[in-house]
């Protein structure tokens, strides 16, 4: 390890976003003076705590959908105050025939899927089983980088070259015909695998998204019964107390115990490097402080084109990150209610308090989900938008004032350079058609509004830092995940700059909620480091 007179830290990591954070908390354990430097006076980015009204505060995601429970508990996060509730069911989703219901028990899934279309419940689940299948098979690890989609390729076995090329090459909507009869099944498997994807069902590669939690499944065996990977919708970690800020505080006051830094409020300018190595940070308010590490947990095409010089890394490379494609449509939506709504559907047995817990989509069919990103990408604003909603005061109160509620929605697909009119100009347009969608499910909604907030794509990306609005800093498609995220010579979190890494979801294996990319960056340190 480096000596400890030389810099004035071991490893400087920038950007305090949750993968930032993670990096952070492993860096510090490891023993490596550690200092974390976020732009903004809040940490966590889109898991940051946000007061969206006054007395109303969420984060822009609404849960840890696929947070690594290993993290939680090697960075002992409870005994810094983390605590989750498990809800059962984990999710609803709104279908003009009833909502569907992610209960953690199979055979009630299995049940409200038979009931849609006899057989469907085996065709359901052995397309899941045959992606864990195609998985085991593939040799990649979510904490290892990934080879190549060619070399991947080669591992494929007899009798699942046609699953292996449609998942990989085909398209979702072609896989889930083949596969599946129900228009309910598709749509639920069709939310897994897009999520904020500006890829329609129909387009090459779009099914990859299934391929992610076997994927994790086959990088390390089942923790416990109640694994979320293996859950029948792909369920939750649970819903932490207080809100994703509570995952946030928690991380940082794991940091702090085990000796590492933070400062907020503190935008990186420059990454200075000397004799092919990583040197420091110069920051906005100019100040120069020196490391032999730095590990970047922003955008790549950020770092490549606002944080480095064509010395650094050279000039082709530097090129190819900064012209990166981020096509993002990020729209948030809080909604202050004087009380919890009605819900349109619920199947006996679920009281509505007991549904105001939960997570809910609405998109009904792949035609909805194929119309609303392709109004994206259009430039035009969805007719219909996709919506991930939660009311985050109904196991946080604290999220809202007293006798109120704050329904947190992320809305997709918002153009973030529109085709007619302009941001913010829009916002009032799409923040109605939200609603109106929403009133759907919620057929008494317009009646409890007390008050709304939101932010339009422009506002997220200056809000957050997120290029474009776009939350997992690029495309989640086969070419950009496999052995090139966020391109084939910086795959492995390292970078031509000595000392300089690469963390966040730009790098593998991509984006959303797992703290992946920060632990495998920060190993990445630690193994080079153990080394010199």
């Amino acid at each position: 390890m480096h000596g400890s007179d030389e810099t004035d830290y071991d490893v400087i990591v920038v950007g305090g976003g949750h993968n930032g954070l993670v990096s952070a908390a492993y860096l510090a354990r490891s023993g490596l003076r550690t200092l974390l430097l976020e732009a903004r006076d809040v940490l966590g980015g889109p898991c940051g705590t946000y007061e969206f009204m006054p007395g109303y505060k969420a984060a822009f995601t609404n849960s840890p959908g696929s947070f690594e429970k290993k993290f939680i508990e090697e960075l002992d996060l409870p005994g810094f105050g983390l605590e989750f509730v498990q809800t059962d069911p984990t999710v609803l989703q709104a279908f003009p025939a009833g909502a569907f219901v992610g209960w953690r028990d199979r055979d009630r899934v299995a049940e409200q899927l038979e009931a849609r279309v006899p057989g469907e419940a085996d065709r359901y689940f052995g397309l899941m089983s045959d992606l864990e299948t195609l998985a085991s098979h593939l040799g990649v690890s979510v904490f290892e980088p990934s080879p190549p989609i060619a070399e991947i390729a080669r591992r494929v076995p007899p009798g699942m070259e046609a699953l292996f090329e449609r998942v990989f090459f085909g398209s979702l909507r072609q896989l889930l015909d083949e596969r599946l009869k129900s228009d309910e099944a598709k749509a639920l498997l069709g939310m897994l695998a897009i999520n904020a994807a500006a890829n329609p069902p129909s387009a090459p590669g779009s099914a990859i998204g299934l391929m992610m939690r076997p994927i994790s499944l086959a990088s390390y065996a089942s923790l416990a019964a109640d694994d979320p990977r293996a859950a029948p919708l792909r369920g939750s970690t649970g819903l932490p107390v207080g809100g994703m800020g509570a995952i946030i505080d928690a991380m940082a006051a794991s940091i702090r115990a085990a000796g590492g830094q933070i400062e907020t409020g503190v935008p990186v300018r420059q990454i200075l490097h000397r004799d092919a190595a990583a040197s420091g940070v110069v920051t906005a308010d100019g100040r120069t402080i020196t490391a032999r590490n730095i590990v970047s947990a922003i955008n790549p095409k950020t770092t490549f084109a606002d944080l480095l010089d064509d010395d650094a890394v050279g000039a082709d490379l530097r090129s190819d990150i900064s012209a990166l494609p981020m096509r993002g449509s990020a729209f948030k939506l809080a909604i202050a209610l004087d009380g919890l709504p009605d819900y349109k559907g619920l199947p006996p047995g679920l009281a509505p308090e007991e549904a105001a817990k939960v997570q809910f989509r609405i998109a009904p069919s792949l035609d909805y989900i194929e119309r609303a990103i392709s109004d994206g990408l259009a430039g035009r604003l969805a007719e219909a938008p996709i919506l991930w909603g939660l009311i985050v005061s109904e196991t946080s109160p604290e999220l809202a004032p007293k006798g109120r509620h704050l329904l947190s929605v992320n809305a997709w697909h918002a153009p973030y350079s529109p085709k007619d009119g302009r941001w913010p100009d829009l916002g009032e347009t799409f923040a109605d058609r939200c609603i109106d969608t929403l009133a759907g499910f919620m057929p008494n909604l317009r009646d409890r509004i007390v008050d709304r907030s939101w932010l339009d794509p422009v506002q997220i990306e200056a809000e957050l830092g997120l290029v474009q609005s776009n939350i997992t800093h690029g495309d989640m498609l086969p070419g950009t995940l496999f052995g090139g995220r966020p391109h084939r010579d910086v795959h492995d979190y390292r970078t031509p700059l000595s000392g300089l890494y690469l963390s966040g979801g730009g790098t593998w294996p991509g984006g959303y909620v797992s703290g992946l990319p920060g632990y495998n960056a920060a190993r990445a340190v630690i193994q080079d480091n153990n080394r010199t």
